[in-house]
């Protein structure tokens, strides 16, 4: 129920917080929980977020058990590993190898030790996303138009990507040209952004109303 969601999430919120209390009592600087939080909780949590769109076989049992191994070994890597460690350099390797391999794994185990996701369901989701990835044995099932359609929608998302990455690029940068008065540096950009913008309307913006 409603109800209930909302009882879990504040459950879920006072932990967290509690957890992060907790934690800073050990912090001395700001970099040492920064680079915990990028290398170690941040590239724990990531990896479920990105098997879900490349693997068909990926369940939301592998999900929840990926994301709490990697919560779990961030955790047990920063108040257990690290002390142990002197040389600060292979900390920053620890730090990121040993969460990211144990989601990893929990992912892998969470999804085979649990039952696949009903065909129907995965067959929704990958006509809605159209995602990229191993998802062979979900496209077969797909007429074969609709197999075309997404495999050229797949090669212009490709492109686009090529393109979105400067544009944003160059979108940062002239927010920070504006805000210290560099004009010419300004200008420059903001060409650059345009032609960028053109090649992004005529590679990927203007198919998505057609998809």
């Amino acid at each position: 129920s409603n109800q209930k969601l909302l009882t879990q999430g504040r459950l879920a919120s006072i932990v967290i917080v509690g957890l992060g209390l907790i934690f800073s009592f050990n912090i001395t600087n700001i970099n040492d929980i920064w680079g915990w939080l990028t290398l170690g909780l941040g590239t724990g949590l990531f990896i479920p977020l990105v098997l879900r769109w490349y693997w068909w076989r990926f369940n939301g049992y592998g999900f929840a058990i990926g994301t709490g191994a990697g919560l779990v070994a961030a955790i047990l890597t920063k108040g257990v590993i690290l002390p142990v460690v002197n040389n600060s350099q292979i900390q920053e390797y620890v730090l990121f190898l040993v969460p990211s391999i144990c989601s990893f794994l929990g992912c892998i185990l969470g999804t085979f030790l649990t039952p696949a996701t009903n065909l129907e369901t995965i067959n929704n989701f990958y006509r809605v996303t159209r995602p990229f990835g191993f998802w062979g044995v979900v496209r077969k099932q797909l007429p074969t138009n609709i197999q075309a359609k997404i495999q050229a929608e797949n090669r212009r998302d490709i492109m686009g990507a090529l393109i979105a990455t400067p544009w944003q690029l160059v979108l940062f940068l002239m927010g920070i040209m504006l805000m210290m008065k560099q004009w010419d540096n300004f200008g420059i950009l903001l060409l650059i952004f345009i032609l960028l913008s053109i090649g992004l309307y005529f590679t990927w913006f203007r198919y998505l109303d057609k998809i």
